[in-house]
């Protein structure tokens, strides 16, 4: 009796590791509430080794999404995943790669990295005119801690912004890269952009938790920079006495 007491219990405890190790994701992430900006489709594979066709947060779609889950991290209540997504190759799709850890409200990172078209940035931006760019914005995250209450806990980093161009008149206009750091100032993310670059731009942008974001900064075009692009400068109004325009958003 024992013996197929034991036995009994063998096999339940089986079964019930292999529903676990073969839990569809397409299961369980309708289930999970995520926030209403974010959207997910084409959901396949299990919990702990899925992929999804598409995710978009704010209107950026990240494509060809893979992840890794440890079942060992949710024993501790955290959720430990190393993520895929895009292709670097493909300049025109957002590429992501990196181990992500979710813990309440925070989230946490170490040596993520991210590209993103510069199109769909420049689209967000309150610019006072439209502007087609190309080439990729990069960025490197050496440590992330973030709440999604309060804002930025700690953040180092670097962004780029890799061969930036932008659209003239019947042609290209050819800007070289541009450089960032990246960190935290009262609990908000912050991007300092400064010199050298072909636009003479030195900026700060802060982002708060609520993704309100504030810009600050000057710019004075390279002289040999094509004479359409001085013109446009003056969009952003007068500039100072050593040349420079202002820059507030």
């Amino acid at each position: 009796m024992k013996s197929t007491l034991k036995w009994g219990a063998a096999c339940l405890v089986i079964y019930f590791v292999f529903l676990v190790v073969k839990l569809p994701a397409v299961q369980v992430l309708p289930k999970l509430q995520l926030p209403p900006e974010v959207q997910v489709s084409g959901v396949s594979g299990t919990i702990w080794n899925g992929k999804a066709q598409r995710i978009s947060y704010l209107g950026f779609p990240v494509e060809d999404v893979e992840w890794s889950l440890s079942f060992m991290s949710l024993l501790i209540k955290d959720i430990n995943l190393e993520v895929k997504a895009g292709s670097v190759r493909q300049p025109e799709q957002i590429a992501i790669s990196g181990q992500i850890q979710f813990s309440g409200n925070h989230i946490q990172a170490d040596t993520l990295q991210t590209y993103v078209p510069a199109d769909l940035v420049m689209m967000s931006l309150p610019l006072p005119i439209p502007l087609m760019a190309e080439g990729r914005f990069k960025v490197e995250l050496d440590t992330l801690d973030y709440d999604f209450q309060t804002g930025c806990q700690a953040l180092t980093g670097k962004g780029q912004w890799l061969n930036a161009k932008v659209a003239g008149v019947g042609k290209t206009i050819d800007l070289g890269n541009f450089n960032a750091t990246l960190g935290c100032e009262n609990q908000q993310v912050l991007l300092n952009v400064k010199e050298p670059n072909s636009f003479g731009l030195n900026a700060q942008v802060n982002i708060a938790a609520d993704m309100k974001y504030k810009v600050d900064g000057r710019f004075k075009p390279s002289a040999d920079l094509p004479k359409e692009v001085h013109q446009g400068a003056a969009f952003f109004g007068q500039p100072g006495k050593d040349g420079y325009y202002p820059i507030k958003f």
